[in-house]
């Protein structure tokens, strides 16, 4: 049955509205679909010139060989009628027919999931609220949603990962390849780190604009709760949470300052009607996950040395530069360096680039 699915999901013609007809009216026998006629197909509702176009494509397409291609890429078919397809995305009117994936799908968790996403040039403090706010969902047991973009997106994921937490990327492209090959390393430590790679593109798919608001409603269709770090007034990230806001899903929104143009989307958004958080409790506490019995856990920090404990009482959550570091803690500029890059190391520390650092 999957190579059924998987083949009429190949069909670019067969949106996921005309292909939820069919599954109607043939009572999720994607087999069947497959081998009736065109006129079966006018009678469960597909328009003549649509069902013409996909008869064209379909007569050149082998199920056998979909399902081959989807195997050398490691990835499987989950169709909508399967009892495994998340159920929060089966809720959403035009929810994909087929997901292919890679990895651990879905999660044992998938109720309890929000997304993270954001713009793709982050400023450091977008960086760390970002983190921040990932960190903390994570280490409550949440699962993080996002699109494996450059930016918000790989942050979340990379926060996720860090915590020993499961995340989900959603490509906008084909299952087969990492898009931006830049983050082709982070998308093979979520599939080893236990989390999984979606799409509902098949086989080859190139990433377009028009993919991506097609994406960015599954993320919000799998979460909870959407989560908007940096973002400027037209960014993507404000169509996943316009999608979230018509599934009913709450929509949150990390403030900014004023005078910077990424910040003004989640200000926006706050306007509108998203609530402003300050800290995963925030989001926690309004999803009603405290029936969890999951509550944030506190790391207590111990230090190595004395050396260390100095060095991480003056650090901060707001970024202080290297020499500032130096200059309060009396060591040397290469003293000070080597120390932090040990915090680092230890996951107590973090470099935001131009030699600003912050306590994690």
């Amino acid at each position: 049955m999957q190579k059924y699915f998987a083949a009429l999901n190949s069909l670019e013609k067969l949106t996921p509205l005309r292909f939820g007809r069919l599954l109607q009216f043939f009572h999720n026998d994607a087999e069947k679909i497959w081998k009736s006629s065109r006129q079966d197909w006018q009678e469960a509702g597909i328009e003549f010139k649509a069902v013409s176009e996909i008869f064209v494509a379909k007569e050149k397409t082998q199920p056998d060989e979909i399902l081959k291609n989807l195997a050398k890429v490691g990835a499987k078919v989950l169709p909508i009628s399967d009892a495994k397809y998340p159920k929060l995305l089966k809720e959403i009117y035009d929810a994909p027919p087929v997901l292919l994936y890679r990895g651990e799908f879905p999660l044992p968790a998938d109720d309890f999931a929000v997304a993270v996403v954001g713009s793709r040039i982050l400023t450091s403090y977008g960086q760390q609220a970002t983190a921040e706010i990932a960190r903390g969902l994570v280490q409550a047991g949440v699962s993080i949603i996002s699109g494996l973009a450059t930016g918000a997106d790989a942050v979340a994921h990379q926060a996720a990962l860090d915590c020993g937490g499961r995340t989900v990327a959603v490509l906008g492209n084909g299952i087969d390849f990492i898009y931006p090959p830049r983050n082709q390393k982070l998308g093979e430590e979520i599939l080893k780190k236990g989390g999984a790679i979606i799409s509902e593109f098949p086989v080859g798919t190139e990433p377009s604009a028009y993919n991506f608001p097609l994406r960015n409603r599954i993320i919000a269709g799998l979460s909870r709760g959407v989560v908007v770090g940096e973002g400027r007034e037209k960014s993507g990230s404000l169509i996943t949470a316009a999608l979230a806001n018509e599934f009913g899903r709450d929509v949150f929104a990390i403030p900014g300052s004023i005078f910077s143009e990424n910040s003004i989307g989640p200000i926006r958004l706050i306007q509108t009607g998203a609530k402003p958080v300050i800290c995963a409790a925030d989001i926690l506490e309004s999803l009603e996950f405290g029936d969890l019995d999951l509550k944030i856990k506190v790391r207590e920090v111990i230090a190595d040395s004395p050396e260390e404990a100095k060095l991480l009482q003056i650090l901060q959550k707001t970024p202080l530069h290297a020499d500032e570091i130096s200059r309060e803690s009396g060591f040397t500029a290469g003293e000070a360096s080597s120390l932090l890059s040990l915090l680092e190391m230890k996951g107590l520390a973090k470099n935001l680039g131009g030699m600003n650092w912050v306590r994690i």
